[in-house]
């Protein structure tokens, strides 16, 4: 049963507003820009197509909360403008994929944006923390469990629907103005600001270094065989967009290995690559093959598994003293572990040390000059690591 949002001057009250017309839009945005700041949240599908396709947008402000249909509508080129806009505050819950169209309207990164998940962890809560575990340590409401998985682009939408996407921004004002006031309280609204910004990378933006090294699972391959599976993760990304597929769909991760493990000379060869769908060895496989003769390298029965220096017992006691105390600070500072550093930052980080070691290079620092973690642990971390006794 869905609970009615408690009384308080920050929870709008009420439906929310259904928005199909242009008239409609510009109102309520313009309603948003007086008030100063808002809450943003998309519903999109993003399993059958290249970009995700967004087919709801949520937006609240402490008086109203609106639900806008890119369905219906034929431009809303104008939420994503004020998304963008630096003089407006845009509170998000978890909004890296939600930012993907704004980015892409505006050809650069929205600005005087917070993410309350990532805030909430400099105040002890867990990162992440799911919007209702925010909503009731916060506002002091249990939102009511319904459509995480439902189909966002069938219409009409039902009254449960729209309630649901609703209560996805209509408690974010608040919870916000109770976060923001414990982190100026505890001097940390600094650190949520420069975090927000480091967790709210779009997730969609293609990297084909990243793309090489997930596809290549682990396995140790020669430089060449690297180069050959960056071409092919490039050409994967431009057949995906051709086809307005998703990566996976266009072609596994495991048939890319399988190419540059096998390099098949043929179209015949191609097609019997595992995984790898015929309709597009139908009409991308000379591509692939271009790919394979302009990328040399040798063909193998199996790679071995990658031995990387910072899992040997030396380096990996190092990174465990290192994590321990990372864990340690956390706990005295109340600050959500997750949000400072992971065991592979750790890894990287005593890599990129012994290699400077080798090279007799200045060791290099675990966090940039002006990270809020230095503040906040200053050295420690990295003497934990310098006094683990060598083996």
């Amino acid at each position: 049963m869905h609970a009615p949002p408690p009384v308080h001057p920050l929870i709008p009250q009420g439906e929310p507003e259904l928005i199909e017309t242009a008239a409609a839009l510009s109102a309520f945005l313009e309603h948003a820009r007086q008030v100063g700041t808002f809450a943003f949240d998309t519903e999109f599908i993003g399993e059958a197509t290249y970009q995700p396709r967004t087919c709801l947008i949520q937006l609240s402000t402490s008086e109203r909360v609106a639900l806008v249909d890119p369905l219906r509508l034929t431009d809303v080129g104008p939420v994503w403008e004020l998304v963008g806009d630096p003089t407006v505050e845009t509170i998000v819950h978890a909004g890296a994929s939600d930012l993907s169209p704004v980015r892409r309207h505006l050809g650069r990164d929205p600005e005087n944006l917070i993410d309350v998940q990532v805030a909430a962890g400099f105040l002890g809560m867990a990162y992440p923390s799911s919007l209702a575990k925010l909503v009731e340590r916060f506002a002091g409401h249990a939102l009511s469990k319904g459509h995480t998985f439902t189909d966002w682009d069938a219409r009409p939408l039902s009254p449960s629907q729209l309630r649901y996407a609703a209560d996805d921004v209509r408690f974010l004002p608040l919870v916000w103005n109770v976060v923001r006031a414990e982190l100026e309280t505890r001097s940390r609204l600094a650190w949520a600001c420069r975090e927000t910004v480091a967790r709210l990378d779009d997730p969609h933006v293609f990297d084909p270094r990243a793309h090489m090294r997930r596809a290549s699972r682990g396995y140790d391959l020669s430089p060449a065989q690297e180069r050959l599976l960056e071409a092919l993760c490039v050409a994967r990304d431009t057949i995906a967009q051709v086809e307005d597929q998703p990566h996976r769909t266009t072609i596994p991760d495991g048939s890319l290995l399988e190419i540059v493990r096998d390099r098949p000379d043929t179209l015949a060869a191609l097609d019997a690559v595992r995984g790898l769908p015929r309709p597009i060895v139908a009409r991308h496989g000379q591509r692939l093959l271009e790919i394979l003769a302009q990328n040399p390298s040798e063909r193998t029965n199996w790679f071995h598994l990658r031995k990387r220096r910072e899992d040997e017992p030396s380096a990996k006691a190092i990174v465990d003293a290192m994590l321990r105390e990372a864990t340690c600070a956390c706990e005295e500072l109340a600050i959500a572990p997750q949000l400072s550093v992971t065991r592979g930052d750790l890894s990287h980080h005593v890599r990129r040390c012994l290699e400077a070691a080798d090279n007799a290079a200045p060791t290099p620092a675990l966090f940039p000059h002006g990270d809020w973690r230095l503040e906040a642990f200053g050295s420690r971390i990295e003497d934990a690591g310098r006094n683990v006794p060598p083996s």
